[in-house]
């Protein structure tokens, strides 16, 4: 049995939840739809030391289930995991926990003005300290969703498929979201007399953070020399893979080109939603900082593609034989 009390609730994918400038909100939400902010935009952002979490669809947890006694207007010591759909991979996933959370009866006990004239309802409060968002490549935690009795349903809030599974869930809680499998780390290709070190850096570098818990513990493959369109393969649990282009630079500017089977392979449907666009400035510096780039399907519009990093910035996209790509 688990020890600690569980409740899921799945809402809308974001990167930072912490508002919603800069960071869409996308999901199969009615909402979405007509309405270009999401509620659940700060759920991360803290406030006055805690954070707040939005129930989407005006959907209430029942305390009850998760012990509260009748009369008790609220329940403390709960874990909440935040789940969302990745709009890459399609697949629902874990992208954060509250911990030592406070569930009110009420769906909306709470009600903050979270941006000008924008009140959103919370039924649930937590310490900020016990909120743990997940980077975007380390989201690879997968909720089962097929229709089968006890998966994910319809409704956004779910209490586990079992006690089994929701202990371990605890465990990967636990673990700070690593994976209980140990990766074997792939071979690094190094090959100094065919490649310029700034460029060997930033394939070193892609490869790090790819195989790292933070970039989601894939299993990494180099195809520099296939010739696909793409430096890096990263493997997946859920059997996605990330095709990963690896751009080096010398100094600080981010100004990068494409060859066109590159910008062909970024551009096609078939490969946009996994292509990424990996970029290391001064990448033999003693601790270079990559800017990852990937499709944004939902600011992008007709042939006009769009590819942002986890702050925001997007790409200039400057066609010439291939492309020259800068930050706007």
């Amino acid at each position: 049995m688990a020890k600690e009390k569980l409740v899921y609730i799945n809402m809308a994918w974001m990167v930072r939840y912490r508002g919603p400038k800069g960071d869409k909100a996308e999901g199969n939400f009615g909402f979405l739809k007509t309405n270009d902010t999401a509620h659940e935009s700060w759920n991360f952002e803290p406030l006055k030391g805690k954070v707040y979490g939005y129930v989407p669809r005006s959907a209430e947890i029942k305390i009850s289930r998760l012990g509260a006694k009748r009369g008790d207007d609220a329940l403390d010591g709960i874990t909440v995991v935040w789940i969302a759909r990745n709009p890459r991979t399609r697949k629902t996933v874990i992208v954060g926990w509250f911990r030592n959370a406070r569930i009110h009866r009420n769906a909306e006990h709470l009600r903050l003005e979270r941006s000008s004239g924008f009140d959103v309802g919370y039924q649930i409060e937590a310490p900020a300290s016990e909120a743990i968002l997940l980077p975007v490549d380390a989201r690879t935690e997968i909720i089962p969703t097929a229709k089968e009795r006890g998966n994910l349903g319809q409704s956004p809030v779910w209490y586990g498929q079992s006690d089994t599974f929701n202990s371990a869930v605890l465990a990967y809680i636990g673990r700070g979201g690593k994976s209980a499998t140990r990766r074997l780390k792939s071979p690094r290709q190094t090959d100094p007399e065919l490649r310029r070190k700034v460029e060997q850096a930033a394939i070193n570098h892609a490869i790090a953070h790819f195989e790292s818990e933070a970039g989601g513990s894939h299993r990494v493959e180099s195809v520099e020399k296939d010739g696909v369109g793409w430096d890096l393969e990263a493997f997946a649990d859920d059997g996605s893979v990330l095709k990963i282009e690896v751009k080096g630079l010398s100094g600080k500017d981010l100004v990068v080109e494409l060859t066109p089977n590159e910008y062909a392979k970024m551009r096609s449907p078939g490969h946009r939603m996994d292509y990424i666009i990996y970029v290391v400035p001064e990448a033999l510096s003693p601790k270079p900082r990559a800017h990852i780039f990937r499709h944004d399907a939902i600011l992008s519009k007709g042939r006009h593609l769009v590819w942002a990093n986890d702050v925001g910035q997007a790409l200039r996209i400057q066609e010439i034989v291939g492309a020259r790509l800068s930050i706007s």
